[in-house]
């Protein structure tokens, strides 16, 4: 005789707030002490759960990219940023132009939250291979949903014919990336209004071209 699994819907949501938790603690610890200097053990005792339960949830490898996309989106899942609430709602605005501000604003919002994060990521990349591996995907995905952002804007004949797809993918990849962020307001001192308003109409300038400025 088979058995029918069992499900109890208040374990499950206990598990799934132990993980939110580590993760957050792991995040704290990360910009804190950095990769190398962050240790399972302290994730533990900031998220008061023993080191145990630490390892049950991750390898601290997947922490930092859980950490990171937790960040971005505030959820504890990699589904992709244009089938969330927000950047739908903000792609379903009519006004082109509109739109375009609309991302650039989302954009800032994020980047205010996970540079600290993202800078420990490519710093952990760059001393462990396992970790590149994750951070070479994150990439990878980030330009994915780049262009799919792109050809919808493209449908919509909102985009500029005159340069190649994929240049204006790459190009807007660098400027939406946290490096801008942290080289404009943590280094040169500037506003977060100013790096926003920089980024909307760097945005609009190569997306829509030179003559698109005006409007809402």
């Amino acid at each position: 005789m088979m058995t029918r699994a069992y499900h109890s819907p208040t374990r499950e949501a206990q598990t799934s707030a132990t993980r939110r938790r580590v993760i957050s603690a792991a995040q704290a610890c990360f910009e804190e002490r950095g990769y190398v200097g962050t240790t399972m053990r302290a994730i533990a005792q900031r998220a008061q759960v023993s080191v145990e339960t630490v390892h049950q949830t991750a390898a601290k490898r997947d922490l930092l990219l859980a950490a990171f996309t937790l960040a971005v989106t505030g959820e504890d899942s990699q589904a992709r940023l244009l089938d969330r609430p927000e950047p739908k709602a903000i792609f379903d605005d009519p006004d082109p132009v509109r739109r375009l501000r609309g991302i650039a604003a989302y954009v800032v919002r994020i980047n205010t939250r996970v540079t600290p994060l993202w800078r420990v990521f490519e710093q952990a990349a760059a001393a462990d291979a396992h970790v590149a591996t994750e951070y070479a995907d994150l990439i990878r995905r980030m330009h994915a949903e780049i262009r799919d952002a792109l050809a919808v804007l493209a449908e919509r004949g909102d985009l500029r014919t005159d340069r190649p797809a994929d240049e204006l993918a790459d190009l807007l990849w660098l400027l939406v990336l946290p490096d801008q962020y942290f080289r404009l307001c943590e280094q040169s001192g500037w506003s977060v209004e100013r790096y926003a308003t920089w980024l909307a109409e760097s945005m609009l300038h190569l997306l829509m071209g030179s003559d698109h400025h005006a409007g809402s």
